[in-house]
């Protein structure tokens, strides 16, 4: 990729507004003029170039494009790691709301936000979103072995990743893990077949196909993460109608959930499932904030879209459903805190 970022010092400053609160931002509340229609913008891609990322981008790009109007030039930056950290912060410093600037990021960024990793600057609760890309999460293990009391090896990259929703889950069900180093995929049906270990957690591309191959090996299915629905609570995904949610088996076990753990498991559980969300930032002027949704609307109807969406079995979405699922992940500092505070407790991780 060889696009470059615009000079951004050619977009529009305004002062602080007294009817919003302040927010952090350079110690004030910033807005740009309201927009009648926009004709250029960068999409900063929070991944590496040729990234997977990167790939997506590509694909929404023009469909955005056409959203939007029919001379609208969208330039796109890759930026940073694979994880989207360096990306989203990038953004958080050097994107104005003024509509011009759009962020690409993985929910990678988001876990990281989450568990306090201290290279996160960011604050996904401002984000305001516009599209997003939904796989499911499940976990599968060899029968009789995910059973409360009971220690079960999981291979993960670690509890401070992407896998961080499989790992809470099972402990909030009474089921300790031991993590084992992570496996390729094609190597997981002789692994649980040969008891090497004891379950996995399948996120990404191509779930269901992966997780039909070790259903016909007899293994069973212990819970899915689930899907978000307008009232920002995980249920059965579309994916696995019949496999009960994680949500649903802690409520079977200990009623309705008050704990503030499980708020924040929740919400690890919708970050590891986004393979992408598109996001303004906070303050961006809602004509801005109406075009963009508009764009992903029109985005997630794109052939291009659809076909790269199909081949990966990713469920791309615009308007009140991409809201609902960023959302998810927006909890309070209460039950952040009480995620690190498990996090210490069962793995001795701490932000530093």
């Amino acid at each position: 990729m060889t696009d470059t970022l615009p000079s951004f010092e050619r977009r529009h400053f305004l002062g602080l507004l007294a009817s919003l609160p302040i927010t952090g931002r350079a110690g004030m509340a910033r807005a740009a003029p309201i927009l009648n229609s926009l004709d250029s913008a960068t999409m900063l891609i929070a991944g590496p170039d040729n990234g997977s990322l990167d790939h997506w981008g590509q694909a929404m790009g023009p469909a955005l494009g056409q959203g939007l109007s029919p001379e609208f030039l969208l330039k796109r930056a890759g930026i940073g790691g694979p994880d989207g950290v360096t990306g989203a912060n990038q953004f958080d410093a050097r994107g104005e709301p003024d509509g011009h600037t759009i962020l690409l990021v993985p929910g990678e960024a988001m876990i990281a936000w989450l568990i306090g990793d201290p290279r996160a600057k960011y604050n996904v609760a401002l984000w305001v979103s516009v599209m997003a890309g939904v796989t499911p999460g499940i976990v599968i293990a060899r029968p009789g072995a995910a059973v409360a009391g009971k220690t079960v090896r999981l291979p993960m990259a670690g509890p401070a990743s992407a896998d961080l929703p499989a790992i809470l889950a099972l402990d909030l069900l009474g089921i300790r893990v031991q993590p084992v180093p992570a496996l390729p995929e094609e190597g997981l049906p002789a692994a649980l077949a040969g008891s090497a270990i004891d379950a996995v957690f399948l996120r990404g591309h191509k779930v269901p196909e992966q997780a039909a191959i070790l259903f016909a090996a007899g293994c069973q299915p212990v819970f899915t993460l689930g899907a978000p629905d307008d009232h920002r609570v995980l249920r059965r995904c579309k994916a696995f109608p019949e496999v009960p949610t994680a949500g649903e088996r802690y409520a079977a076990l200990n009623g309705r959930p008050t704990d503030p753990l499980f708020a924040a498991w929740m919400a690890t559980a919708m970050a590891s499932q986004l393979e992408f969300a598109l996001v303004l930032p906070q303050l961006t002027p809602a004509a801005a904030v109406g075009m963009w949704r508009h764009a992903g609307n029109e985005a997630v109807g794109a052939l291009d879209m659809q076909a790269m969406a199909t081949a990966l079995e990713v469920k791309a979405v615009g308007g009140p459903e991409a809201t609902n699922a960023t959302r998810v992940v927006a909890v309070n500092a209460p039950a952040q805190t009480e995620l690190r505070r498990w996090l210490a407790t069962r793995y001795h991780w701490h932000a530093t």
